[in-house]
C-alpha cells in the first residue's frame, strides 16, 4: 500500500501535470483556441438543444446527462473542499485552468475519437480511444492496454468507491452496509439491464434532480453569506498568484502549492486527458466529432467551474472558513452554518444521488473495453461482476480502492495522451472533414424533405 501511495504521488504530482498540459496546449495550438473561443456561441446552441423537443435533442441530452454523471461525483464536493485545505482558496483558481486545459483535451479526444473505427473481438464495430489508438497511432498494445485499466477503473473508481460512499452515507442514519449495498445493487441492476438507452434516460432524470438540488442549496449560503463574497473571491485570485493576506507578503511555496493542488483536483474532478469522454459520446445519435466535442467541453466547464467553485465560494464565506481537518468534515462544517441541523440530510441526499449517478454513468465506459477486449461474451461476465461489486464495495474501506482507481487513471491516461500528441497535426484535418461532412448532411436533410 506505501509503495501504490508513492507511486501515485509521484505519478499524480509530476508526470500526469506535465504530460495533460503539453498535450493541451498542443491541441490548443493547432485547434487555434478552440472549443474555448467561441464558448459563448455553444453556450446558446446547446441551451436550444436542451429546451427543444425533437428526438435528436432528446437523444442528445441523454448522452450528455451519461456522460456527465460518470464525471460529476462525489469527488468534486468533498475533492474541492480537500483543495482548500491542502492548496488554499488559490488552488480554486488553478482548477479553473485545468478546466480551460481539459475542455480542449476532451474536444480533441472527441474529434480524433470519433475519426477512426476499429473491429471489437465479436466483430462489431467499435470507437472512440480504442480506435484512435489502435488505427490511428497503429498500437495494438497501447489500446489493449487503455482496455485494461479502464475496466478495471470502472469496477473501482466507478463502482466499488462509489458503494462505499452510499453505505458509509447510509450508515450515519442507522443503514447496514448490507442493507445499502442490496439496495445500491438492485438500483444499478434494474437500470444497468435496460441497456445504454435506459442509463441515458435515467442520467437525463437524475442529473437536473442532483444540480438543481445542490444549486438551491449553494445559493441560499451564498445569498445569506453575500457580504463574504467579494472578499472570498479576492482571496482566491491574491492566494493563486502566491499572496498571502494583507501583510503576508508573496510566497513561491504558496503560489506552487496552489497550482499543484488545484491542477491535480481538477484532473480529477473533470477526467479530462483520460480518454473516457469520447467512449460515452460515440453512443450519440450524431457521430460529429465536432460536435460531440462541444458537448464533452460543456460538460468540463459545468463539472468544474460551476460546481466546484460554487462549493468553494461556500467554504470560503462561510462563519467557520477553512478550520477542518478533512474535506467532508469542512464541507459539513460549511453547509451546517447556514442550513443547521437540516445541513447532514442534504449533503447526504447530495452524496448518494452523486455516487449512484457515477455508478451508472461508469458502467458504458467499462463495458465498452470489456467488449473491445474479450466481445459480447465478455461484456455478460463483466455486468454480472458489476453488479456484485456494487454489493460488495459497501463492506470494504475505500481507502485501497481509490488508490487502485488513481493508478487505473493514471494508466489509462498515458496511452491516451500518447495519442492525442502524436495525432495532433491531424486536428485541422479531422476538424475540417468533420464539418463538411455535417453540410452534407444538412444538404441531404433539405433535399429529402
Amino acid at each position: 500500500m506505501g509503495d501504490l501511495n508513492l507511486w501515485n504521488t509521484v505519478f499524480w504530482q509530476w508526470v500526469l501535470p506535465v504530460l495533460l498540459t503539453a498535450a493541451a496546449l498542443i491541441c490548443a495550438i493547432r485547434l487555434h483556441g478552440r472549443p474555448v473561443l467561441g464558448f459563448g456561441r455553444l453556450l446558446r446552441r446547446a441551451a436550444k438543444t436542451l429546451t427543444g423537443s425533437d428526438a435528436a435533442s432528446a437523444e442528445q441530452r441523454r448522452v450528455s446527462a451519461g456522460a456527465l454523471a460518470a464525471v460529476m461525483g462525489t469527488g468534486n464536493l468533498v475533492g474541492t473542499a480537500f483543495a482548500l485545505i491542502s492548496g488554499g482558496a488559490g488552488a480554486v483558481f488553478w482548477m479553473w485552468v485545468s478546466a480551460l486545459l481539459g475542455m480542449v483535451l476532451v474536444y480533441a479526444e472527441n474529434l480524433l475519437g470519433m475519426r477512426w473505427h476499429t473491429h471489437c473481438r465479436d466483430g462489431t464495430v467499435c470507437g472512440g480511444t480504442f480506435a484512435m489508438l489502435r488505427e490511428g497511432l497503429g498500437s495494438g498494445a497501447a489500446a489493449g492496454a487503455f482496455a485494461v485499466c479502464c475496466a478495471a477503473a470502472g469496477l473501482g473508481m466507478g463502482n466499488l468507491a462509489q458503494s462505499s460512499t452510499i453505505a458509509q452515507t447510509a450508515a450515519g442514519y442507522g443503514i447496514s452496509p448490507a442493507s445499502a449495498g442490496l439496495t445500491a445493487a438492485l438500483l444499478a441492476l434494474l437500470v444497468l439491464h435496460g441497456g445504454r438507452r435506459r442509463i441515458g434516460d435515467v442520467s437525463a432524470r437524475l442529473m437536473p434532480l442532483i444540480s438543481l438540488l445542490y444549486l438551491i442549496g449553494c445559493a441560499v449560503l451564498l445569498v445569506r453569506n453575500r457580504d463574504a463574497l467579494p472578499s472570498a473571491i479576492m482571496r482566491i485570485l491574491r492566494e493563486a498568484a502566491g499572496f498571502r493576506a494583507v501583510g503576508g507578503g508573496w510566497t513561491a511555496s504558496l503560489l506552487m502549492r496552489s497550482l499543484s493542488v488545484g491542477l491535480r483536483r481538477g484532473i480529477f474532478s473533470n477526467e479530462a486527458g483520460l480518454g473516457t469522454s469520447s467512449l460515452l459520446h460515440m453512443q450519440a445519435g450524431n457521430p460529429s466529432g465536432r460536435e460531440q466535442g462541444q458537448w464533452a467541453a460543456l460538460e468540463v466547464f459545468t463539472d468544474t467551474v460551476l460546481c466546484c467553485t460554487l462549493t468553494a465560494l461556500v467554504i470560503l464565506t462561510a462563519p467557520c472558513g477553512i478550520s477542518a481537518d478533512s474535506g467532508a468534515e469542512l464541507l459539513l462544517t460549511a453547509f451546517r452554518s447556514g442550513l443547521g441541523s437540516f445541513a447532514g440530510g442534504f449533503l447526504a441526499v447530495c452524496m448518494v444521488l452523486l455516487a449512484f449517478a457515477t455508478m451508472i454513468g461508469w458502467y458504458p465506459c467499462g463495458a465498452s473495453a470489456v467488449r473491445f477486449l474479450f466481445g459480447r461474451q465478455g461484456e455478460q461476465v463483466y455486468f454480472a461482476l458489476y453488479i456484485l461489486c456494487a454489493f460488495a464495495g459497501a463492506f470494504g474501506g475505500s481507502v485501497w480502492v481509490w488508490a487502485v482507481c488513481d493508478l487505473c487513471n493514471g494508466l489509462m491516461a498515458l496511452p491516451n495522451l500518447c495519442g492525442l500528441l502524436c495525432l495532433s497535426r491531424q486536428l485541422p484535418e479531422c476538424e475540417a472533414q468533420d464539418a463538411q461532412h455535417g453540410l452534407l448532411s444538412r444538404k441531404e436533410r433539405e433535399t429529402s424533405e
